[in-house]
């Protein structure tokens, strides 16, 4: 299982919202990231978080310095409208690239960009919430519903062959609640055919073993920026569980 940091920017600076709104500004994202990255997290996902919101792209000068020394996958992504906007960020230094909202809009691009890419190189992120005990799939920053449930949702992105999904419960963003157990079903359904990433109030490293037969990564922001977790100690404790059992 890989831990992998989230750093949402906007204007180029790193911030963070709770249940996507409520913005905070914390900072340069590029010393986040060099700190990150000496503290030996796996990966690291940069996401411009209100681009499709607001119609903004990433700044790839950004992404590059960010990338500059850093012998470890990145994945970029947020605002990202067409086949054009996801080179650019794979050109700018990204490993792969992060996609919803184009999803819901432009499934042309997004097939150009499975095709050219390669199914590793492209991340379907996936927003949800639970309305009426079902749980409702959203875009443009939980702003949008989709029309989809996330069982669908998953199949839609299965069926497009992204190579690997990132769940996250807005509820649940940035409110150290833990990561939800409600969508177990649906997980155990579709982790065989497309690695998982789930995200949404990390804050229990012993949810690393609870989780660890049908997740591929643990996406983390809040937990890391604000010192609730250490990154060395989660890596260091992720190693016990998964290596050397």
């Amino acid at each position: 299982m890989r831990i992998i940091a989230r750093l949402d920017i906007k204007n180029n600076i790193l911030i963070k919202s709770i249940m996507y709104d409520g913005v905070k500004q914390l900072g340069d994202p590029g010393k986040y990231a060099d700190q990150y990255f000496i503290d030996g997290i796996d990966e690291l996902m940069i996401i411009n978080n209100t681009g499709s919101l607001y119609n903004t792209k990433l700044d790839g000068t950004l992404l590059s310095k960010i990338r500059k020394g850093k012998p470890i996958p990145i994945s970029a992504g947020g605002g990202i409208s067409s086949y054009d906007d996801a080179m650019r960020l794979i050109e700018s230094g990204s490993d792969k690239i992060v996609i919803n909202s184009i999803i819901h809009k432009n499934i042309k691009d997004v097939k150009k960009i499975v095709n050219t890419l390669g199914a590793s190189s492209v991340v379907g992120a996936v927003q949800y919430e639970k309305r009426d005990q079902s749980f409702v799939t959203l875009y443009e920053m939980a702003r949008e519903t989709t029309g989809l449930n996330l069982y669908d949702t998953l199949s839609l992105y299965c069926d497009l062959g992204v190579g690997e999904v990132l769940v996250t419960d807005v509820k649940r963003d940035g409110c150290y609640a833990g990561l939800s157990d409600e969508i177990n079903d649906e997980i155990s359904i579709f982790y065989k055919k497309m690695p998982i990433l789930l995200s949404g109030g990390f804050f229990d490293i012993g949810e690393i073993k609870k989780k660890n037969q049908y997740l591929s990564g643990i996406v983390v922001s809040s937990s890391f920026h604000y010192n609730k977790l250490n990154i060395s100690t989660v890596i260091s404790e992720r190693n016990k569980i998964c290596f050397n059992n």
